[in-house]
């Protein structure tokens, strides 16, 4: 290998590591300028927050979806792969107060919605403590009994001699 293959190579693996950097780097941004309101600041500041609950979730082996397209801004944590009248976890942004609500209830595969059985607004404001918070919840959850119901009847069997 001559001088300039090897400068060729490690040209290209360092293009890849900074590639990289700007991936993660930019993973929790969100857009704010100086014409920015604060409510827009405040769904940022939410998105952000949420978004690093999302991934202590993940790495505590949960199952977590985003719901940042809708209002109120979301995340919905599940023990197994949301399974039809699951256990769920919430975490939302309330818009209007300004804080975080930490909610529990069944979850519905057909329409991919939560039917919240309990909701209570969160104590801290950071990441940190909405995690520890959403933890306790779902440890709590964790030996309740599913809402799981069989919607359709069982095909009857013929029975006897075949003929």
């Amino acid at each position: 290998m001559d001088f300039k293959e090897f400068i060729n190579i490690h040209e290209a693996t360092s293009l890849k590591e900074l590639f990289n950097e700007v991936t993660t780097a930019t993973r929790y941004s969100v857009e704010v300028n100086y014409r920015s309101k604060v409510k827009e600041v405040m769904e940022a500041y939410a998105k952000i927050v949420l978004g690093y609950v999302s991934a202590a979730l993940k790495q505590d082996n949960y199952h977590v979806k985003q719901v940042f397209n809708e209002s109120p801004m979301r995340i919905i944590i599940s023990t197994r792969n949301f399974d039809d009248g699951e256990w769920t976890g919430i975490v939302s942004f309330n818009p209007h107060k300004e804080c975080f609500i930490v909610a529990k209830g069944f979850y519905n595969k057909d329409r991919k919605t939560v039917s919240v059985q309990g909701s209570k607004k969160c104590d801290g404001d950071s990441a940190a403590e909405i995690t520890k918070e959403i933890r306790n919840v779902m440890h709590e959850l964790k030996g309740k009994k599913d809402r799981h119901q069989e919607k359709l009847k069982p095909i009857p069997l013929k029975r006897g001699p075949k003929r």
